[in-house]
């Protein structure tokens, strides 16, 4: 059973402001992960992305995302987040919330047997709704933990 319209759109708004209290209860924003990003980098992150629904879901079934490797998301990644540089704490949890406003206000706007088709894309094969739950609701909350989680709890 796929994710309803309703459901999706509650779900982006629930990951976004889950990302914001991550972000607000995140008193380190330097803290160096795992990899090459900082806490500061993936709260950055989320907020580049948090809006991009309208522009990336029609691209779910046109074929071109299938070209898009690691290193192009990478470098994509990257030059969004080097983009919202100068931008303070603030300012960037505000972008969750409203980029994320605009990406569920953008899914309650579509037809929902086209939110049930069923895409290939890279190793996914899922309806396009579940793969905009991928990106806008798992993808949020599992950077943000990354993000402000602090182990070991000693």
């Amino acid at each position: 059973m796929s994710i309803s319209k309703q459901e999706l759109a509650q779900g982006i708004r629930f990951a976004g402001q889950r990302a914001v209290a991550a972000g607000r209860n995140c008193k380190n924003w330097d803290h160096q992960l795992a990899h090459q990003w900082t806490t500061r980098d993936a709260f950055t992150h989320i907020a580049a992305v948090a809006g991009g629904a309208k522009g990336l879901y029609p691209l779910l079934d046109a074929g071109v995302l299938n070209g898009f490797n690691v290193d192009a998301a990478a470098a994509s990644n990257q030059k969004a987040i080097e983009g919202l540089s100068g931008k303070t704490q603030d300012e960037l949890l505000a972008a969750i919330i409203e980029g994320h406003e605009a990406s569920a206000q953008f899914v309650e706007s579509l037809d929902e047997a086209d939110l049930a088709k069923v895409v290939t894309l890279g190793g996914y094969e899922m309806s396009k709704a579940e793969l905009v739950a991928q990106i806008w609701i798992h993808h949020p909350i599992a950077h943000a933990y990354e993000a402000s989680a602090r182990w070991p709890l000693l």
